[in-house]
């Protein structure tokens, strides 16, 4: 492969250790420096001269500096939990190693093993799971039980996920948020509305309900629904606060609530407004069903 070709896969990026491995001399590199061909973005780091300098560029150059895994924020971008990324390049270094950190990027000596990293785009970074695990733990609480809802609903995570965190890696950076995201995530809701659900039927005296029940035709999954009443064959379904922000799920769910109703349910749907606001429709509107 020829150095362009590098610093092509690189986003622009190229070190001199790679140019002299591609055959150029090193007075050579000192010449192109020098007349601005390659432009200098940290020590023995450079960037092709009309490459324009993207975030990935940035991304390469703190990899190629540190010889870091992207991870954290950073990674949590890249993988598209996140949709802006970190001002500054999140890297994960777990040996003592001394490296100058460039300006713009940023360190974390902690422990990764080597089943925790993968490539994305040549680049390397933690894996999905474990991206998201770091991220979360960087959160308050509040933020990361809105991401880690959206992140269960999505499949991006498991809650067992979240155990094994704190099973595998006790004492690691970011712990506590992790804990009190196992607590607030340990009844089974898989969002803030459907928490605020299970409370308002405690507290109505109504019982035997089952959240997320999987319903299946043939062997094959058709509907997990929020709250399954199994002797009455009622389904009750929530639309969280931010619902109508996801027409894909939107849609998904109209598919689903109507696979229900032909297989003999009865289903009710309530939004975040109807719990928060008029609690006492909803407890109400499930009673007379019961009735």
């Amino acid at each position: 492969m020829s150095w362009a070709d590098v610093a092509s896969s690189q986003a622009g990026a190229i070190t001199r250790r790679q140019l002299i491995g591609c055959g150029m001399g090193s007075t050579t590199v000192s010449r192109l420096v020098r007349s601005g061909a390659l432009i200098r973005h940290a020590p023995g780091v450079f960037v092709v001269r009309g490459a324009p300098v993207t975030y990935r560029t940035r991304v390469w150059i703190a990899v190629l500096a540190t010889g870091g895994v992207v991870g954290f924020a950073t990674a949590a971008h890249l993988w598209g939990f996140v949709a802006e990324p970190p001002e500054l390049v999140q890297l994960v270094l777990s040996n003592g190693r001394h490296v100058v950190c460039p300006y713009g990027a940023r360190i974390y000596r902690v422990f990764v093993p080597a089943s925790a990293i993968t490539t994305y785009a040549s680049l390397p970074l933690t894996t999905r799971v474990w991206s998201l695990l770091d991220h979360l733990g960087t959160l308050s609480v509040p933020e990361g039980l809105r991401l880690v809802d959206r992140a269960i609903q999505r499949r991006w995570i498991e809650r067992r996920d979240l155990s094994r965190r704190l099973e595998d890696c006790p004492g690691r950076r970011g712990n506590r948020v992790i804990r009190a995201l196992v607590a607030a995530t340990a009844d089974g809701a898989a969002a803030q509305s459907e928490r605020v659900l299970h409370r308002l039927l405690r507290r109505a005296g109504i019982r035997s309900w089952k959240a997320n029940h999987g319903v299946f035709v043939a062997g094959r999954l058709v509907a997990v629904i929020d709250i399954a009443i199994l002797r009455r064959r009622l389904a009750i379904e929530v639309d969280g606060y931010a619902y109508h922000s996801d027409v894909d799920r939107f849609e998904r769910d109209r598919h689903r609530q109507n696979a229900l109703v032909s297989l003999g349910w009865t289903v009710l749907r309530f939004t975040w407004r109807d719990l928060t606001e008029r609690p006492q429709y909803v407890v109400h509107a499930i009673e007379r069903h019961l009735r």
